[in-house]
């Protein structure tokens, strides 16, 4: 009888073993985003962010990632850097996207913005380049 709990006993260390290794390898997935930013009558501006582990050319992209994790890589729920900042009536409409993969998901973020400081109070510091 002791053999049969000592092999009930090892499967079930395995098997935790496994589901312990298995949360860090997913939560630490690379993510991967080209972003680009285009204000009107210019030529785009693209620089590329990474995160797990931070890089890219993003000028500041260790708070991007900061700021994608807090929304699981949600672009359209992400707050502002800023919040309930008043935004002048200057109007120099900018276009962003985002594409690539967060921790294995597609990204595919496009949207429209009056001028610089809208942009930043709907997307923070992501798309401040």
């Amino acid at each position: 009888m002791a053999i049969p709990r000592v092999l009930a006993g090892a499967v079930a260390l395995c098997a935790a073993a496994v589901c312990v290794t298995a949360v860090p390898a997913a939560a630490a997935m690379p993510s991967t985003l080209t972003l680009t930013a285009t204000t009107a009558g210019q030529a785009p501006h693209v620089v590329e962010l990474t995160c797990d582990p931070v890089g890219g050319t993003h000028p500041d992209a260790q708070l991007a990632c900061i700021q994608l994790a807090q929304v699981d890589g949600d672009i359209a729920t992400m707050p502002g850097t800023e919040a309930h900042i008043f935004c002048p009536m200057i109007f120099q409409s900018i276009k962003v996207s985002a594409t690539g993969l967060w921790r294995g998901r597609t990204v595919l973020f496009q949207d429209s913005y009056t001028n610089s400081c809208e942009r930043d109070n709907k997307t923070g510091n992501l798309f401040r380049f």
